[in-house]
C-alpha cells in the first residue's frame, strides 16, 4: 500500500511499527551498507587526486612504507567496490610515486607486493 503524504493518519504509530517489524533491521543494514560504501569510495577517490610528489618530500621510510600498504588496502577496496579505472589508475601511479623514494634494496623486497 502506498501512503499518501496528504494522509491523516498517525505517522508515529506508523514509524513505530515499522521499527519493531522485521523489516526494519534488514532495511537498515542495507541502507547502512550502502553509506558506508559510498563514503569508503569518497575517501579513496580523495586518495586518488593526492598530490603524492609533495607528500613524500619529508616522510620517513617507515611512513612511505605504511603510506603504500594503505594504497594498495585502499585499490583492493576499489576491487571489491566496482568503480572507475582511473581512479585505480592514480593508485598505481601513486605506488609507482612513493616506490621511487625508498632505497633500492627495499625496492625490490616491496614491489613484488605492489604489483598491480
Amino acid at each position: 500500500a502506498v501512503v499518501s503524504t496528504q494522509s491523516t493518519g498517525n505517522w508515529k504509530e506508523l514509524y513505530r511499527r515499522f521499527i519493531k517489524s522485521p523489516n526494519f533491521e534488514l532495511w537498515f543494514q542495507s541502507k547502512r551498507t550502502e553509506a558506508n560504501q559510498r563514503l569508503e569510495l569518497l575517501h579513496i577517490q580523495q586518495l586518488s587526486e593526492a598530490d603524492m610528489y609533495s607528500w613524500k618530500m619529508d616522510k620517513h621510510e617507515v611512513e612511505i612504507v605504511d603510506m603504500l600498504r594503505w594504497i594498495r588496502d585502499r585499490y583492493d577496496a576499489l576491487q571489491r567496490l566496482g568503480t572507475n579505472p582511473d581512479i585505480q589508475d592514480h593508485l598505481k601511479n601513486h605506488i609507482d610515486t612513493l616506490l621511487e623514494v625508498v632505497p633500492t634494496d627495499l625496492q625490490s623486497t616491496l614491489k613484488p607486493a605492489f604489483n598491480l
